[in-house]
């Protein structure tokens, strides 16, 4: 089940943290944000190359009421983390796309920090023209997009959560095609449009159990 809200969590971690790292964050960590507010389900990823773990949890919440309230991560092996409640500003499919997309196998989130001046032309493009283009390729099946809650300041203000088939997606005319157009070229030219771009595999979901 999809929410309004999500909170996208990360962690980076020491590459020699070995097997104990996954055991508490899926036994331990997961669990305890899950049991701590008002969430539907966790998607799990994670980036070999990185050493990072990425955790989308769904909720139906406000991200008023999410906001500050979760555990922080706590053990030996983190190097950093970083939190963001963000709420649902759209999302758009492929033509022909068969639900459920959130099971494609790969996330590809790209973040950036947009200022206010710029949100307007930048949405309209993300919205009207690139995403339109990318997902024309037979890889790349939906994007949804959100805005963050209350960002810090040179933080990140916007998420775009692309779900791939294969990375053959990231290689495409499609993608070449969508970063070659005037319209991006213009918004290029800001010191701001520079994002975080992330290539994820998933490691699985976890959902609150019923009661």
């Amino acid at each position: 089940m999809q929410g309004k809200t999500i909170v996208y969590d990360t962690i980076t971690v020491n590459r020699d943290s070995g097997i104990s790292f996954d055991v508490w964050h899926q036994n331990h960590y997961i669990p305890s944000i899950l049991g701590a507010g008002q969430l539907l389900n966790v998607q799990c990823y994670g980036s070999p190359l990185r050493a990072t773990y990425v955790s989308v949890f769904e909720s139906n919440a406000s991200a008023a009421t999410l906001h500050g309230v979760l555990p922080a991560p706590d053990h030996p092996a983190i190097l950093s983390s970083e939190r963001h409640v963000a709420t649902f500003m759209n999302e758009q499919m492929a033509a022909g796309a068969i639900a459920p997309l959130r099971e494609a196998p790969i996330l590809y989130p790209v973040l950036f920090s947009v200022p206010a001046a710029g949100e307007a032309d930048f949405n309209a493009w993300y919205d009207e023209e690139h995403l339109g283009i990318l997902l024309r390729s037979p890889y790349w099946p939906m994007c949804r997009r959100f805005k963050v809650y209350k960002p810090q300041p040179e933080s990140w203000t916007h998420i775009a959560l692309h779900y791939l088939t294969d990375l053959r997606a990231l290689e495409s005319r499609e993608r070449d095609e969508a970063r070659a157009t005037p319209w991006r070229a213009k918004l290029a030219l800001n010191d701001w449009f520079k994002g975080d771009y992330r290539v994820l595999y998933k490691l699985g979901q976890r959902r609150m159990p019923e009661k």
